[in-house]
Formats: structure tokens, sequence, C-alpha cells
């Protein structure tokens, strides 16, 4: 039952972590929808609704996919490993980090592209985004591995 809970408590992050770019690219896309719409884009504006769409289900699935991941290797890990909040954190940072710095290389090297060919604020908006992610983890990793006084009582 504990390992169910950890995961459980980790996929709670992932819903958080998952929510913010959601969120964001969820708004942009129906306000560019309606934009278009008002435009008389009606094609148009029905792309970007099925596109923001399916990148709000996307970005969610890959946040609590993520998160679970995260409870997963924190359930998994020895006790001493646990009872070492920077350790732990480290942890549970290289576990939420690593797979999100995957996805953003990949997606950006896609067709002949490489990380070279974008600006310096593309590379700011992806690593920024990726450190976010990791801290959010690092942070939270005493709650989802059941460490934090809040969680349960114990120490």
């Amino acid at each position: 039952m504990r390992v169910r809970a950890v995961i459980r408590r980790g996929a709670r992050l992932g819903v958080t972590i998952g929510a913010w770019p959601a969120g964001i690219v969820g708004t942009l896309c129906l306000v560019a929808a309606f934009v278009f719409l008002t435009g008389g884009h009606d094609g148009t504006a029905r792309t970007l609704t099925s596109a923001g769409g399916l990148a709000v289900l996307g970005f969610m699935a890959a946040g609590v996919t993520v998160g679970a991941a995260t409870g997963l290797a924190l359930a998994l890990a020895p006790r001493r490993l646990l009872t070492s909040a920077p350790l732990r954190g480290l942890l549970a940072a290289l576990t939420a980090g690593l797979p999100v710095a995957a996805l953003s290389v990949a997606a950006l090297t896609g067709d002949g592209y490489t990380l070279a060919s974008y600006p310096p604020s593309i590379h700011f908006l992806t690593w920024s985004a990726t450190l976010t992610v990791a801290s959010l983890a690092a942070a939270r990793s005493g709650e989802i591995a059941g460490w934090a006084p809040d969680t349960d009582g114990r120490r």
C-alpha cells in the first residue's frame, strides 16, 4: 500500500507540473482561435482549437507520467537515501528533470534542426522550464516520499 500511496502523491505533483503549460498553451490557442473566428477563418479556428485541446491533454499526460515516475523512484529508493533531504531532493529532481530535458531536446531537434538553430530565448525558456520542474519535484520530494511532517505526521 505504501508504494501506491507514494506513486499517487507523485501523480498529484504531476498534475501541478502539467497544469501550468497546459493552461498557458490552451489559453493561447483559444484566444488565437477566437481571433481567427472573428476574422472569418473558420477552418483555422477549428484547427487551433483542436491543436490546443491536444496540447492540453499531452501536457497533462506528460506531467502525470513524470510525477508518477518521480513517486515510483522515491518509493523504491532505499530508506537511507530518503532520510537525507539533499539526496532525496536530488533523486526527485533528476527523475523529474531528465525526461523533461529529453523531451525538450527531442522536440527542438526534429526535421534537420539542431539546438544551434534556435535563438538564445528559446534555450532560456526550455531550460528554465526544465529547472522549474526539477526544483518543484525536489522541493516536494519529502511530501511525495511521506517524510514531511504534513503528510502523515512522521519523519
